[in-house]
């Protein structure tokens, strides 16, 4: 147990990464708000932190919706007082990925998930962490975001790749005070995003992808660090790299 509870939002919480790190935390004694556009999910994560002691609240909305980061965020600080953890979790992507078959739609869309929705969280949780001159933001990239990768398309990988420079940005701006941002860029890992993938892969193809659960231990490891220790990036692969060709489609 930690020694002090301490009070951590994740959005896209309902499932995947979001899901195990806020189930982890709450584990650990932890105060945990879960995020996320789809209720149910939300109710099931709440449920199951409850029904093992946890504490658990949740809030639903688009995380790219100004009026609902803002609302949410003064209701956790009403609430809690103090926001010592933001994990910017939540994300998709599109089934639509070359150049020319991706639309406008699919760029906004896979931009307000990935990117638009960590810089307004932050933004929003800023003050309160600068009063405590306390606090750690975890922005959820990806691989993806550090080349050009065919199979994760054109928007996915362009948005996590401003999620890097954001946090890398995040950290020198705040070199002066004691928080701390960090950027995750995880590999294959098998939760519900790839089944957004226009080849879903096979059930074979997941038991090689990291898991969900291990990127939460990372995470709360990441936590665990003495306020005087940052890691500003992290990468996590899976032990075993598969062979993807037959699930990438190029235009002719």
């Amino acid at each position: 147990m930690a020694k002090t509870s301490r009070n951590i939002i994740i959005t896209g919480g309902g499932s995947g990464i979001g899901m195990e790190t806020a189930i982890k935390f709450a584990n650990n004694g932890d105060k945990v708000i879960i995020t996320g556009r789809t209720e149910s999910k939300l109710v099931e994560v709440s449920k199951n932190i409850k029904q093992n002691n946890g504490n658990c609240s949740y809030y639903v909305g688009d995380v790219a919706d100004p009026s609902f980061v803002e609302e949410t965020v003064e209701d956790v600080i009403k609430k809690y007082g103090k926001i010592d953890i933001l994990m910017n979790n939540a994300g998709h992507s599109s089934k639509n990925r070359n150049t020319q078959n991706t639309g406008l739609e699919d760029i906004v869309n896979v931009f307000n998930s990935n990117l638009v929705g960590t810089v307004l969280f932050t933004q929003a949780v800023l003050n309160n962490m600068k009063s405590h001159n306390n606090g750690l933001i975890i922005n959820i990239s990806s691989v993806a975001g550090l080349s050009g990768s065919p199979i994760a398309g054109l928007s996915y990988g362009a948005a996590k790749a401003a999620v890097i420079n954001f946090t890398e940005y995040l950290n020198i701006e705040l070199k002066n005070t004691m928080i701390k941002a960090t950027a995750i860029m995880p590999g294959e890992v098998d939760t519900p995003i790839m089944d957004q993938r226009p080849i879903v892969p096979s059930e074979e193809g997941r038991k090689s992808m990291a898991k969900s659960v291990d990127v939460a231990e990372t995470i709360f490891s990441l936590a665990s660090l003495s306020e005087s220790t940052s890691i500003h990036s992290m990468v996590i692969m899976p032990n075993k790299m598969r062979n993807v060709n037959s699930e990438i489609i190029m235009p002719e």
